[in-house]
């Protein structure tokens, strides 16, 4: 059930730009997801680590099939380096399901994470190099 998933959005180097390396020892301003010791246990996901530049939420969503992927779970992440976060889901997760982990920032400073049907400008998605989405499958 152990994933060996390394997830990292950012390039380190864009077009021979360097980023900086801050005092946790990230490289630049840009999220990561490391889901390298993950796993699914019951209906949690343990041992994901994840650096941001902004407070936000590590969001579990399932493959959607074509339709909008529903939340399934989250926990609040602060600003920074987190490691061996658990994300607890509302159901059980399958192993042999497809779920992801995603990153969202908190956009509207309550502290609760909003986003959903109908609600789809606040606590959005982070963005990575090239504005993709840190959105990280989980492959059992």
């Amino acid at each position: 059930m152990k994933t060996a998933i390394l997830a990292t959005v950012a390039t380190l180097a864009l077009g021979g730009v360097a980023f900086a390396q801050s005092s946790d020892g990230h490289q630049g301003n840009l999220p990561e997801v490391d889901l390298g010791t993950a796993k699914i246990e019951g209906n949690k996901i343990t041992g994901v680590s994840v650096w941001t530049p902004e407070a936000g939420y590590l969001v579990i969503h399932n493959d959607a099939a074509g339709k909008p992927p529903a939340s399934l779970g989250h926990i609040a992440v602060p600003k920074g380096q987190s490691t061996d976060v658990t994300i607890e889901s509302s159901e059980p997760l399958d192993p042999a399901t497809k779920v992801s982990v995603m990153l969202h920032y908190e956009t509207n400073g309550n502290t609760t994470y909003d986003f959903g049907p109908g609600s789809t400008d606040v606590d959005t998605p982070a963005m990575g190099a090239g504005d993709t989405v840190v959105n990280v499958p989980m492959n059992q």
